[in-house]
């Protein structure tokens, strides 16, 4: 190898080993892994386990909560008995590798990917279906691969094409439960082999197969102080100034004592299914979080999809879609019952359950707006024996009504909080540095916001499709022991916030809809301001 390879990169976040000079080691670190004798001999590390939350705004529950008829929506709700309240959080738990570990599981998703990509590429309309984590082109000229904006575009514009040649057209907005933790075990062993066209897994493949399925990990939060919320800044620094890496550990031998002393408990696959035939239940599940889960959930299902465009697209007209554990059907409304229930009569094979209160049901069609009898493509929700009109189709972050689309709502209501922290954050310090100097002014500058949340994209006109390089210079020694200057050519990479995926919305779907959506930033930064610099009372 005379570049390092694409999928050799090396991982910001601290772990139990040592952070990795890739940059500078990487040919050491691919001959290890690539080669299948160490891998096979290889002990992989425990995962660090934390969970990440996020707030929804969300209905109570009449059987569980109070409802009030004035705020029926909220991110907590007070319990009927009295006992609390209930937070709207969705947790998304999260396990991440090991430096080196990640080298090995980069290196085995890159061998899954390009033996998954040969076999979609053997069906035009199976390589069309997939979408998640995959790299494809926008098109023949331009290589730069496509986002959820292309895929949600795509799928709105062929709705709208129906509506106009059929009349109307049904949708199917189907949701896996609880997709990563709920894999098969044998079924993956199988589907894994099948990819890389052996009836067995090779000893390398397989030891990477038990690390993923049978895995031990450490809680996130059991690595902080005892009985504390932060970490023991004062090791982590003396690691960093004594071994000069990143590390909760200074060495192997720190991290055993840990465990033996019992400072760090460790947990194995919490993940379990059905109780098998000696009352046990049985392991079930990969960690969500590694290098190589993401193309294991695709491959997971390709007999799925494959089944799916061969009974349902070819034989019925339909349109399938799936971006990872959200799938999205487009058939003739009086089609939906049985492609429902052929969906979910097919899935079980795979020991995946759907999450039937997330399937929805949606009709598109023309209807009149205003009294002039003008018409429109308007969506159409199917709940129970309703029809409730108006009400958008979410996918991608999108709700879609037909005659418009826009960001998600929670999603612009993410963003605001977000800018709210800067604000709250820059408010504490503006108030901290005045008292203690007072002659500093105590203010909130809109710039500073600006810069983290609202600046353009760098690089957008000039630069779009051309890549942008920055000298990296280092001191070396030359031949003759002299001291010289040696420089390599770093990408630049372009700076993207989310002010520039609105623009890059506007440019997809051709409206302004998107840019409306934040007119009020500037308002809602100002009584932000004034909230919490103005009148706080520090």
């Amino acid at each position: 190898m005379k570049r390092k390879p694409d999928w050799l990169q090396s991982k910001g976040y601290m772990h139990i080993t040592p952070s990795l000079s890739v940059h500078t080691n990487w040919e050491d670190y691919y001959r290890k892994v690539t080669s299948p004798k160490y891998v096979a001999r290889y002990a992989f590390f425990p995962l660090i386990h934390r969970i990440l939350a996020d707030r929804k705004y969300k209905k109570a529950d009449p059987k569980k909560h109070q409802i009030k008829e004035s705020k029926p929506r909220g991110h907590s709700h007070k319990r009927k008995d009295g006992n609390g309240t209930d937070k709207s959080v969705k947790n998304r738990p999260l396990h991440y590798s090991s430096h080196f570990d990640s080298l090995v599981y980069s290196y085995y998703a890159y061998l899954l990917g390009t033996a998954y990509e040969g076999k979609l590429k053997q069906d035009e309309e199976l390589d069309k279906a997939v979408l998640a984590y995959r790299s494809i082109p926008i098109s023949e000229t331009d290589r730069s691969g496509k986002s959820n904006i292309h895929f949600a575009h795509e799928v709105f514009g062929e709705i709208n094409n129906r509506v106009e040649s059929q009349g109307e057209v049904g949708v199917l907005a189907i949701d896996l439960k609880s997709f990563f933790s709920t894999l098969h075990h044998k079924t993956l062993y199988n589907i894994w082999a099948y990819a890389i066209d052996k009836e067995e897994l090779p000893p390398d493949h397989y030891n990477v197969f038990k690390s993923c399925t049978n895995f031990s990990y450490v809680l996130y939060d059991d690595l902080k102080k005892k009985g504390k919320k932060h970490f023991d800044e004062s090791k982590l620094a003396k690691i960093r100034r004594k071994k000069g890496y990143k590390c909760f550990f200074e060495s192997n031998e720190d991290f055993r004592r840990a465990i033996k002393e019992g400072r760090l408990p460790i947990y194995k696959n919490p993940f379990r299914g059905d109780r098998d035939e000696n009352g046990k239940n049985e392991m079930i599940g990969i960690p969500q979080g590694l290098p190589v889960s993401a193309i294991l959930a695709n491959l997971y299902l390709i007999d799925f999809d494959r089944t799916i465009i061969n009974e349902i697209s070819r034989k019925l007209g339909a349109h399938y879609r799936r971006y990872s554990d959200d799938i999205l059907i487009l058939c003739k409304p009086e089609e939906m019952d049985y492609v429902d229930e052929f969906v979910n009569e097919l899935i079980l094979k795979f020991k995946v359950k759907i999450s039937k209160e997330k399937t929805e049901r949606f009709i598109f069609r023309k209807t009149v707006f205003n009294k002039n009898g003008d018409e429109r493509i308007t969506s159409i929700k199917i709940v129970g024996e309703k029809e409730v009109v108006d009400c958008p189709l979410n996918y991608l972050g999108f709700e879609f009504r037909g005659y418009n689309t826009l960001i998600k709502s929670t999603n612009i209501a993410k963003y605001y909080r977000r800018v709210i922290e800067i604000v709250k954050r820059r408010s504490r310090r503006a108030v901290r540095l005045s008292a203690h100097n007072p002659t500093i002014p105590r203010a909130v500058y809109l710039n500073q916001v600006k810069k983290l949340y609202n600046s353009p994209l760098k690089h957008a006109n000039k630069t779009e499709n051309k890549q942008v390089f920055r000298k990296r210079y280092s001191l070396i020694i030359n031949d003759r022991g002299d001291f010289m200057f040696d420089h390599r050519d770093v990408e630049v990479k372009q700076h993207s916030n989310y002010l520039s995926y609105i623009k890059r919305c506007k440019r997809q779907f051709e409206t302004n809809s998107f840019s409306r959506q934040l007119k009020k930033k500037r308002q809602i930064i100002g009584q932000a301001i004034n909230k919490h610099l103005v009148n706080k009372n520090w």
